[in-house]
């Protein structure tokens, strides 16, 4: 005689539903923060805002990005996840970074916020280290568009 158990049948369902519901929420992820390392379907919200420059010399204990707002549209917060890496493209840290501040259509602006690296141990590559000092490591970032958020007035 054999017996059959519900409860396998329910927990295999559970188990397809969620991986059912985990594979669309990551292909919706990908039309929105496209990774500059995976590749990943490009859309309009990837193009909206561009890191159009960023500085962050050895002895600063802050990082500056400049932002270009490619929208028809007043942006009011950009929230990225930015990666830092070594120059050979290995992960050092991670974070989002929220940058609040007005940022009228078409332009850019520069935003300024406290580093990832409080101790002053790295620079950005692409910048000037900003010391005579050559015991700092350097570092290149790249980005994910996580959010933006537009101004609605009348």
């Amino acid at each position: 005689m054999k017996t059959v158990s519900v409860l396998p049948s329910l927990f295999l369902s559970a188990v397809l539903s969620c991986l059912l519901f985990f594979s669309t929420a990551n292909v919706l992820a990908s039309d929105v923060t496209p990774d500059n390392d995976r590749g990943g379907t490009e859309s309009e919200f990837s193009h909206a805002i561009d890191i159009m420059g960023f500085e962050k010399r050895l002895s600063d204990t802050n990082e500056l990005y400049i932002i270009r707002n490619n929208t028809e549209n007043t942006i009011t917060l950009v929230k990225l996840r930015v990666y830092y890496k070594t120059p050979k493209g290995e992960m050092l840290d991670y974070r989002e970074v929220i940058l609040s501040g007005e940022l009228l259509p078409n332009t850019t602006k520069q935003f300024e916020t406290p580093s990832f690296d409080r101790a002053k141990r790295y620079y950005y590559l692409e910048g000037n280290p900003g010391s005579k000092r050559t015991n700092g490591y350097p570092f290149i970032i790249t980005y994910d568009l996580m959010r933006y958020d537009i101004a609605i007035t009348e």
